[in-house]
């Protein structure tokens, strides 16, 4: 499953009411629509978030093989 990411800053698109976009790239909100991939490649909150995600993945396996490791079982 995908993450979803709507925590980057936005601003206000000028002449629309209801219209924001990311600080860093400028795409919309609507475009990018909550997926990382959606802002540019150059976007300094895409950089730092994939980065982020990376690191998770690399370290998740090892934190479940911990927590496996930890439970009890009975018969």
């Amino acid at each position: 499953m995908k993450s979803f990411y709507i925590d980057y800053p936005q601003e206000k698109i000028d002449d629309y009411q209801h219209a924001y976009r990311c600080i860093f790239c400028k795409i919309p909100t609507t475009t990018i629509f909550g997926l990382l991939e959606n802002h540019s490649e150059n976007c300094a909150y895409r950089n730092k978030q994939g980065k982020s995600a990376q690191l998770e993945a690399k370290l998740k396996p090892h934190i479940e093989r911990f927590n496996e490791s930890l439970t009890d079982e009975v018969d």
